[in-house]
């Protein structure tokens, strides 16, 4: 299912926030799935900008230099585009999006990063809260469920800059399980 979006692209090219990270280490960074950097790659991506993920199954990009912040080598920021867009990982499609543990850390929350101007801006209009909405029941379909859970390097630490829209009960229980199993 190809996912829609709803920040508009002039608002995007013309931002300064996406993409760029304040140090190389960033747990932002992008994490592509196995099978995202494996199609990157296929695509011409050179396999050591992606370093593994402690879950095994995905691996976060290495981020650049700057000037004196980090960026994603597949951002352009000249044009501020992505080299990469149509083929861009979950992580990136469902921005101003995140995956993340709540504050106390006893649950996998869906958030909405107010970082983002336009989710700033927008949180509170009817189409925005649609858009909650729709992203909600695509992050908890059965296929992302199964690719987050694959993924766990997907779901990032609580932000307080992230408003929080579902708590993804179904997910966190199939993510404690397969920790559980990974254990035996």
């Amino acid at each position: 299912m190809e996912l829609q979006q709803i920040v508009p692209s002039k608002t995007c090219l013309s931002c300064d926030v996406c993409c760029r990270f304040p140090d190389r280490d960033s747990f932002l960074a992008p994490v592509f799935t196995d099978n995202e950097a494996r199609h990157a790659i296929n695509n011409g991506a050179d396999r050591n900008l992606f370093q593994p993920t402690a879950d095994g199954r995905s691996a976060r990009v290495k981020l650049q230099p700057y000037g004196e912040t980090y960026i994603c080598p597949f951002f352009d920021p000249n044009s501020s585009e992505c080299r990469i867009y149509p083929n861009r990982p979950l992580d990136c499609r469902i921005y101003p999006f995140a995956l993340m543990y709540n504050a106390d850390e006893t649950e996998i929350v869906l958030g909405v990063d107010t970082i983002c101007p336009f989710a700033e801006a927008e949180f509170e209009t009817e189409s925005f809260q649609q858009y909650v909405n729709y992203i909600v029941a695509y992050v908890k379909s059965e296929l992302t469920d199964k690719v987050i859970i694959e993924n766990s390097a997907l779901i990032g630490p609580y932000q307080e800059t992230v408003k929080i829209v579902a708590a993804l009960g179904k997910l966190g229980r199939a993510l404690e399980q397969r920790n559980v199993q990974g254990k035996m």
